[in-house]
């Protein structure tokens, strides 16, 4: 009987790590994903990939916060903001510090507004 409740409960934590390296390896993807399309597009295009980037399933949200995978999550995110905000500062000329939404609302205010 021990057997069977330590082999259920081995089961279950397997399939919960599996899932949460799956979750984990969806995120990373599209924080690159993110990244190789604000590196393709213009400066406003870029700004939306970065805010969804810096939104997109906050830390603790489908990882456990402050696990391994959170942290390996959490470091790709940040990487891809670097990034894009690096790609942005080359190419707007300017600089809005480090800070995404910093970027995020300077350059939606620069956008102008759309006439339907």
């Amino acid at each position: 009987m021990l057997l069977l409740v330590i082999s259920v409960l081995l089961a279950f934590n397997y399939g919960s790590l599996k899932l949460r390296v799956a979750f984990a390896h969806g995120q990373i993807d599209v924080f690159d994903s993110m990244r190789s399309k604000a590196m393709n597009g213009t400066p406003a295009q870029a700004a939306g990939y970065l805010e969804y980037a810096a939104n997109y399933y906050p830390s603790g949200t489908k990882q456990v916060p402050g696990s391994r995978l959170d942290v390996i999550v959490e470091t790709a995110r940040s990487n891809a903001v670097r990034e894009i905000i690096g790609y942005l500062r080359q190419k707007t000329g300017k600089d809005f510090g480090d800070e995404a939404q910093k970027w995020i609302e300077a350059l939606k205010a620069d956008t102008p507004a759309k006439v339907q």
